[in-house]
């Protein structure tokens, strides 16, 4: 994408405009973080190894786990091509950093979803939750005793959520949820999931 000479193709053009609609950015703060971008990671975009040294600047020292960074990576790299572009990363970056919960329960979501289907299946979604047990040293006992292990966690998460009963959760169901049962939603730690 794009040449070398300072100049902007018409795709780049048309990229930096399709990405601006998309994030909402302002054009001239776009092109300056495209010319970064390049700069730093040419027209290829960011690959595996570049984002996983990424990752370790800017992740907790207990999520650099090479399972985590994988799954972050391909929530950046949407079109699952092995390489993030940079309408990739702004996109995930504008979809982290918003104050809109829906936004950013589905840019988790992607995350969490791995065989890349549109849903959620129970290894997914206990993966996330170990995740909180993981990082919240005690949480069983500070808990209900009805969601104080993961396993019960998944089983009530599903019992709420998926309302088709298809033993799967579509990103619709957990945006209906959160607004319908906030009080379930944060009882059942999907907003430690989701909204953080």
């Amino acid at each position: 994408m794009g040449n070398t000479t300072g100049k902007l193709s018409k795709s780049d053009l048309d990229m930096l405009s399709s990405t601006s609609e998309a994030t909402g950015m302002d054009r001239k703060e776009l092109l300056k973080e495209y010319k970064k971008f390049k700069k730093q990671f040419n027209s290829t975009g960011i690959n595996v190894s570049q984002f996983q040294e990424m990752a370790g600047s800017f992740l907790p020292e207990a999520q650099r786990t090479p399972e985590f960074i994988d799954r972050l990576f391909n929530a950046f790299d949407t079109d699952r091509s092995g390489t993030i572009d940079f309408s990739e990363f702004m996109l995930a970056m504008t979809l982290c950093s918003s104050d809109n919960p829906e936004d950013k329960l589905r840019f988790c979501f992607r995350s969490l979803d791995t065989d890349n289907n549109g849903s959620l299946d129970r290894d997914e979604v206990r993966y996330a939750v170990e995740l909180i047990f993981k990082h919240n040293p005690g949480i069983e006992n500070k808990v209900a005793a009805d969601v104080n292990t993961p396993q019960k966690v998944v089983e009530k998460i599903f019992e709420y959520v998926d309302t088709d009963k298809d033993d799967a959760l579509t990103a619709e169901e957990l945006v209906n949820f959160m607004h319908e049962d906030a009080k379930n939603f944060a009882y059942l730690g999907l907003n430690l999931i989701f909204l953080t």
